[in-house]
C-alpha cells in the first residue's frame, strides 16, 4: 500500500523549506522524481534539497538545455530535466545509470518520461498549481 503526504504550500520559501526537512529523511541514492506543469515549484524544491545539503543555492536552475546539473558536496544532488528529452537514448549518453549509482541524491523534473528507466523504489512528488503562490505538493514513495 502506498501513501501520500500532501501538503499545501503557501510561497517558495515554504517550498524551500519543505525539501530541506525531507532531506532528513533522505539517504545517498535516493531518486525524487519530480512531475508538474512548468512554473509549479520543481526547481524551487531543488534549490531546496540544495540548501539541506549545503551547496550553493545559487548555481541551482533548470538544466532544460543540459539533462543534468551536478551540485558537488559532502552529499551530492544531481539534477536531471527531461523536459526538452525527445528520446531515452539521451539519458543513455549522458550516463544516467552512472549517476543512479553514485552516492548523492538524483532530482529528475519531467521524470516520467523516463518511466521504464526508473529504478525499483522512488519518491514521486507532484505539484500542481493553486493559484499565484499555493501550491498543492504530494509525495509518495512508489515501489514497483
Amino acid at each position: 500500500m502506498q501513501r501520500t503526504l500532501s501538503i499545501v504550500s503557501h510561497s517558495e520559501d515554504q517550498t524551500i523549506g519543505l525539501a530541506k526537512n525531507l532531506v532528513g529523511l533522505l539517504r545517498p541514492g535516493d531518486v525524487l522524481v519530480l512531475r508538474g506543469e512548468l512554473g509549479s515549484g520543481k526547481t524551487v524544491f531543488v534549490r531546496g534539497l540544495a540548501i539541506a545539503l549545503g551547496l550553493d543555492e545559487r548555481q541551482v536552475n533548470s538544466p532544460s538545455f543540459t539533462i543534468v546539473n551536478e551540485y558537488p558536496g559532502e552529499r551530492p544532488l544531481y539534477h536531471f530535466d527531461l523536459y526538452r528529452i525527445n528520446d531515452l537514448s539521451e539519458l543513455y549518453e549522458v550516463g544516467w545509470d552512472d549517476y543512479l549509482e553514485r552516492n548523492g541524491l538524483v532530482a529528475v523534473e519531467w521524470g516520467e518520461k523516463a518511466q521504464e528507466m526508473l529504478p525499483t523504489g522512488y519518491y514521486l512528488i507532484d505539484f500542481g498549481i493553486v493559484d499565484e503562490q499555493k501550491r498543492n505538493i504530494d509525495i509518495t514513495f512508489v515501489k514497483e
